[in-house]
């Protein structure tokens, strides 16, 4: 599974490495967001501008998000 590591990336940034990414990458993949509640919704709204789905890994690792095309 291919992952994105926004660790270091500014809000600023994100839209644009977010993009980069998922135009690229084979589903399902993870973007590691960090516990930031701001770069957890930029990312789940490109999510859904694919129209993919995204939600966290797991209630212990919830700074990791799982991309994928259906909802699971």
């Amino acid at each position: 599974m291919e992952i994105l590591d926004l660790h270091g990336t500014r809000h600023s940034q994100a839209d644009d490495v977010i993009r980069r990414f998922l135009n690229f990458v084979s589903l399902p993949c993870q973007v590691i967001t960090g516990n930031s509640p701001e770069m957890k919704t930029i990312v789940c709204e490109i999510v859904n501008e694919y129209n993919w789905f995204c939600h966290e890994k797991d209630s212990y690792n919830c700074g990791t998000l799982i991309v994928t095309e259906d909802r699971i």
